[in-house]
């Protein structure tokens, strides 16, 4: 099993290798990775706009209720000072993660093999996506749709 994770990892690396994210771009492969966390974004979108605060799990309350919100099918679990979000409609874990000294920032991502991820920002009012290639080079902005 161990080696077929790792030989969809690496074709998923060759992939996004050959054809990394461009400033801006509409990538359909990331698209659709992105895809996955579109409830669970929903939900920390709902959360700031009644709250004007991201969730913080720390918070039991705050931890219960993103967990009620986002539904069946979608387990969160707290894994450290992050908390790992799986779901049936998520080919990977995603980790979110946001900090007490400044609650309305938070961040949720999904690794794309050993060093690539998938990014998402909340910073008050903004949200926006990047590509992290991993490789040492900055982050590139991505939109899931065009």
């Amino acid at each position: 099993m161990a080696l077929i994770i790792r030989a969809v990892a690496a074709v998923l690396l060759g992939v996004l290798a050959v054809e990394p994210a461009s400033a801006e771009s509409v990538d359909p492969r990331l698209a659709a990775i992105a895809s996955e966390a579109r409830g669970v974004i929903a939900v920390i979108d709902w959360f700031y706009v009644r709250h004007h605060t991201c969730p913080q799990p720390r918070r039991p309350t705050e931890l219960a209720e993103l967990q009620s919100e986002v539904g069946d099918g979608t387990s969160i679990e707290l894994r450290g000072r992050f908390v790992a979000i799986r779901g049936i409609a998520m080919a990977a874990e995603w980790l979110y993660y946001t900090s007490p000294e400044r609650p309305d920032h938070c961040t949720l991502w999904r690794k794309l093999g050993w060093d690539p991820a998938l990014i998402w920002r909340r910073r008050g009012g903004t949200a926006s996506w990047s590509f992290d290639p991993g490789d040492g080079t900055p982050e590139r902005p991505f939109r899931p749709t065009p």
